[in-house]
């Protein structure tokens, strides 16, 4: 990726990285996350490791550049005001969905020099891209690009000597250079995901060697989609857009010694804990397991829930046990996280199952489930290598030994007297020690009785991640495996003050 090192060495961008993979471009912020440009989906990709927030801009009516993709607020907000037609003042008081405000882009700017990310500017509307130009330069924030379908405001910029890169928007079915000659732009944005089932074979190495021969390097639509993903892995494009930001980074242990990663509730911290939704952002981060938690309905059925009662993840009350599947499934176990989040169910056992098999292994916690019923189900389905067990109750551990000796069964090291009674009391195979409480001295021990071992972390603090891994453990259980991942795959992003994305100021 030689062309893009270059690219961004002559606009003054940031590099670090930039020979290893694509710039990842948060669409509308983190909007596959929360509510697509707003201030808390900017600031939740940065969280997320994005170099860069692409978003939308449109002119108030009063000559304010407003951060928002459609004119019309209705979808937005619930409130039928055009941008266009509106004065910020009338904007500025509308609320969004989840209780935030339209952003200007003064807003956003701000944030992101806060924050060290770059900005990905699409113009939508008349005047906007001007606008851009005039904040940038006045707040001196240089990591940016402006862009557009519309190339013939690109074009104009590009006559007014715009000292940032110049991107033009290519629909499907255009060609790219005859659209966008007009405007010679920097950056060919090729918004080409519904082009194709296949859109990432779309990208042809005659399409990469007449964009570096134009000197215009290539941003990809917006994409989340792991099989498209791993069809762009190794192109020569700058960026890739993604309302996903962190499935761009995906975990790439790069090294036999790396712990596999196993996901506390799922991806807990992007979505509702023992979701689907949870465990397909797991799915697609190429994590190792996802922990799920297993109780039993009031016929008998098994259901992925933590708690005993439905108050604290749905909008039910009571106990699990109390109500029937029906019952249960008709409850929001989704919108207690994000207003986006509402409409998600409480997920079954075999549906969990069913999503994880041939992905990613399950380690599943029976909180209150006939252990020859969950055994069954994973029997069933040839997972028994790919799922470990634990019980509170230690003679339910002793019971699945009984009937499966070839079960992956957990023991905490904390509830037993030795490592050794961890080990010998069901046969465990894998033993977790938990930062802060247990002596992680013992891991080495542990692993040279050919028993793997698993250090259980809920803390969201990089230092105590680092600790984690510097004992090598074969397991990590954590409530933010995004952050582990990136200290384990991507050290070159982590630092003091974040040296990739930290926009360079005039």
């Amino acid at each position: 990726m030689q062309f893009n090192r270059q690219w961004m060495t002559k606009f003054g961008w940031p590099v670090a990285g930039a020979e290893m993979r694509p710039l990842t471009i948060a669409h509308r912020g983190a909007s596959g996350h929360r509510t697509e440009n707003s201030l808390a989906a900017f600031a939740l990709a940065s969280d997320l490791f994005a170099e860069m927030w692409e978003l939308d801009l449109r002119m108030s009516a009063d000559g304010v550049a407003v951060v928002s993709h459609d004119d019309n607020l209705a979808r937005a907000t619930g409130r039928g005001l055009r941008i266009s037609e509106a004065t910020w003042s009338e904007i500025s008081s509308v609320q969004l969905r989840d209780g935030q405000f339209v952003p200007r882009l003064e807003n956003v700017v701000d944030l992101a020099a806060e924050r060290g990310a770059g900005l990905y500017i699409e113009a939508k509307s008349e005047g906007s891209a001007t606008a851009a130009l005039q904040v940038l330069e006045v707040r001196k924030f240089t990591f940016a690009a402006i862009g557009s379908f519309n190339p013939g405001w690109i074009a104009a910029l590009r006559r007014e000597g715009c000292p940032y890169p110049l991107s033009v928007l290519v629909p499907n079915g255009a060609d790219p250079f005859s659209y966008s000659a007009e405007a010679q732009p920097d950056i060919l944005h090729l918004c080409w995901r519904d082009a194709s089932s296949e859109p990432h074979k779309l990208i042809t190495e005659d399409l990469i060697s007449r964009c570096e021969r134009a000197g215009a390097a290539i941003v990809l639509w917006h994409e989340d989609r792991r099989e498209v993903l791993d069809g762009l892995e190794g192109l020569p494009v700058l960026g890739i857009c993604s309302g996903r930001p962190e499935t761009l980074k995906p975990y790439r242990p790069g090294d036999d010694k790396a712990p596999g990663i196993v996901c506390h509730r799922g991806a807990n911290f992007l979505a509702p804990e023992n979701t689907r939704e949870a465990v397909r952002l797991c799915i697609d981060q190429r994590f190792q397991f996802v922990e799920i938690d297993v109780r039993t309905t009031a016929d008998g059925e098994l259901v992925v829930i933590h708690d005993a009662t439905l108050d604290r993840t749905t909008n039910g009350i009571g106990p699990v046990s109390s109500r029937t599947l029906a019952e249960i499934r008709n409850l929001d176990a989704g919108g207690w996280k994000t207003p986006g989040h509402a409409g998600l169910r409480v997920p079954t056992l075999n549906e969990i199952l069913d999503m994880a098999q041939d992905r990613i292994g399950v380690y599943i916690e029976i909180k209150d489930a006939d252990p020859g019923a969950v055994l069954g189900e994973v029997v069933k389905r040839g997972m028994i290598e790919t799922v470990f067990f634990w019980c509170r109750e230690r003679e339910v551990l002793r019971d699945i030994r009984s009937k499966m000796p070839d079960a992956r069964l957990m023991a905490p090291r904390q509830e037993h007297s030795s490592l050794a009674a961890a080990i010998s009391d069901y046969s465990a195979n894998i033993v977790q020690f938990e930062l802060g409480r247990d002596s992680l001295s013992e891991i080495t021990a542990s692993q040279e009785l050919g028993v793997q071992s698993m250090v259980f972390c809920l803390s969201d603090d990089l230092d105590d991640l680092a600790k984690v891994r510097a004992v090598s453990p074969d397991l990590v259980n954590l409530d933010r495996p995004d952050l582990f991942k990136i200290l384990q795959a991507y050290p070159d992003i982590v630092g003091s003050s974040r040296e990739l994305v930290s926009p360079r100021v005039a």
